[in-house]
């Protein structure tokens, strides 16, 4: 059986195990809210707890907190690993510093049976059509990261104005510590997990942050968030998911918070808008291959239509399908990357329910690996229902691939061919 995000996260209940009210959030958040979003959790280590106890004061305004340029308090995690035993949750007006810290998952798992899928794969091992690996007990718990998020929460209303800088985020370190062969490889002991989580939300700012080593799912997922720079940081390392096809497997993505993959509040298909993913790498690890790609969306519902997107300058490396791939996105540029030994380039597509219009690809540098089936520069228009208008591509470098443009796309200018 094929076990997807959608799923686990359907399954789960953010902030604890308890059965969920028909007023929609469990008694475990209500008590866990009353106390602060980051209750004790039982073995832990103490500076997990300090962490904890420190992100509580800031989500509650702490007089006594130091507090930085934009008016948030900022609490400084110890260096050092974390091992987290559930999330970490930061509130609204609170800046994370987290130079010097490692953070990493030992959350509850359970077995698990998986189905490859049929779409294009590229592990190293290959998966058999049906495997044993592991899931999150409770999938709401499958990221290091998120922030704090009224049951109750729609639109972009969770506490916002918050940043974030530095350490490492890995899920799966914990988890694979003594794995060796292909289960090092697949990850197998470890749950497929995000990094870091916002959703809800506005006014995010993720600098100089290192992830590595996500099993399947992102490294930062936006989630129905207004307005977020992610700048300066490392994505490295992905463990690819055999369930889903390569077009799943963004760094960055940008998603809706819909029946099945909102991690809480309400599912009520807010997309996310003003996002500026800037100065980032994304490839390979140490341990593992490089990602699916940098960025992209791949979820629609009608009339939410992710807005207002700038990729600027990043490294991309080693991807497995496209480097940026928007899917669902409107008011999008993409300059001034560089896009080198990867599968494909840039792909913007409309997918069902919504057309796309306002698309700009300039100036980017894009090298593709020999044998790539896929385009340097692509625009597509699922049909002549989902039309993508108002594109301009031009002054791009690119070696092996070409352009490709489908029926039912109309540009501002002559485009680049």
């Amino acid at each position: 059986m094929t076990v997807s995000r959608r799923a686990a996260l359907a399954a789960g209940v953010l902030g604890g195990a308890a059965a969920v009210t028909t007023g929609g959030a469990s008694a475990a958040q209500a008590v866990s809210r009353a106390a602060g979003p980051n209750p004790v959790v039982e073995g832990e280590a103490d500076n997990v707890r300090r962490l904890r106890r420190q992100l509580d004061l800031a989500a509650a305004g702490d007089r006594s907190l130091e507090r930085d340029a934009g008016g948030r308090c900022v609490v400084v995690a110890a260096a050092g690993v974390h091992v987290l035993k559930r999330p970490l949750v930061i509130g609204g007006d609170t800046t994370l510093r987290a130079n010097g810290a490692t953070f990493t998952s030992d959350i509850a798992v359970k077995p698990q049976t998986y189905t490859k899928d049929q779409n294009q794969h590229s592990p190293e091992p290959t998966y058999p059509d049906s495997f044993v690996s592991v899931a999150a007990v409770n999938g709401r718990d499958a990221t290091l990261l998120i922030n704090d998020v009224p049951g109750d929460c729609t639109g972009y209303r969770a506490p916002g104005n918050i940043r974030l800088e530095g350490g490492i985020w890995d899920p799966t370190a914990h988890f694979v510590r003594n794995a060796t062969g292909d289960d090092r490889a697949r990850a197998t002991a470890a749950p497929p997990m995000n990094a870091i989580t916002f959703e809800h939300t506005h006014h995010v700012e993720l600098s100089q942050v290192t992830v590595r080593n996500v099993k399947w799912w992102h490294g930062v997922e936006l989630n129905a968030v207004r307005t977020a720079t992610v700048s300066d940081c490392r994505f490295e390392g992905w463990v690819e998911a055999p369930t889903a096809g390569l077009w799943h497997g963004e760094a960055v993505q940008l998603d809706l918070a819909a029946t099945g993959t909102a991690w809480g509040g309400v599912a009520d298909n807010t997309p996310a808008t003003d996002i500026r993913i800037v100065g980032n790498f994304c490839g390979r690890s140490q341990q593992y291959p490089g990602w699916g790609k940098l960025t992209g969306s791949h979820t629609g519902a009608a009339g939410a239509v992710h807005s207002e997107v700038w990729i600027e300058r990043n490294m991309i490396e080693h991807a497995k399908w496209d480097a940026i791939g928007p899917m669902n996105t409107s008011r999008v540029v993409i300059r001034e990357n560089t896009i080198r030994a990867c599968w494909g380039g840039v792909y913007v597509k409309s997918i069902s329910p919504n057309p796309n219009e306002t698309i700009d690809i300039m100036g980017n540098d894009i090298t593709l690996v020999d044998g790539s089936t896929r385009p340097a520069v692509g625009v597509n228009a699922t049909n002549a229902q989902l039309p993508v208008s108002d594109v301009a591509v031009y002054a791009n470098t690119v070696r092996g691939g070409g352009f490709g443009y489908s029926a039912n796309v109309t540009f501002r200018r002559e485009p680049q061919r």
